[in-house]
């Protein structure tokens, strides 16, 4: 009769060992970059850095620089020069950026539409999955 009881006391608790430890395993979360990040498939993916006007200016940077790979992709000539200018005196520093855009062209209408956007806080890149409508 003990035996019973022993065995029966044993399996309780190695099936309530086995609850508490499935319990505390936890499902794994995805995180990290997304898949289109590498594997664009018929999109650009285009992404922009630090950007001094701020998170919104970022975003926008980012935007326009996958709107001008797509242009590149259907026949336009994209041409960008930027120039950035950096001044220290007595300790003060100014930073400068000049950027200019030419763009030539011929009766071609490009359409984007942002399909996904993924923020990157550790290194402070935003990046964009843009499509052709």
């Amino acid at each position: 009769m003990r035996q019973k009881m022993t065995r029966s006391l044993i399996k309780i608790a190695l099936v309530l060992i086995a609850y508490i430890v499935s319990a505390c395993t936890q499902v794994p979360v995805k995180q990290g970059q997304p898949e289109w990040l590498l594997n664009p498939g018929n999109g650009v993916v285009a992404s922009c850095g630090f950007h001094i006007k701020g998170h919104y200016a970022q975003q926008e940077c980012a935007i326009q620089r996958a709107r001008e790979r797509l242009a590149a992709r259907q026949g336009v000539e994209v041409s960008s020069v930027s120039q950035l200018t950096t001044r220290v005196h007595n300790d003060r520093e100014s930073v400068t950026l000049n950027k200019e855009t030419r763009e030539k062209v011929n009766q071609v209408t490009v359409k984007a539409r942002v399909r996904e956007s993924w923020y990157d806080a550790q290194r402070d890149e935003y990046y964009v999955w843009v499509f052709a409508e």
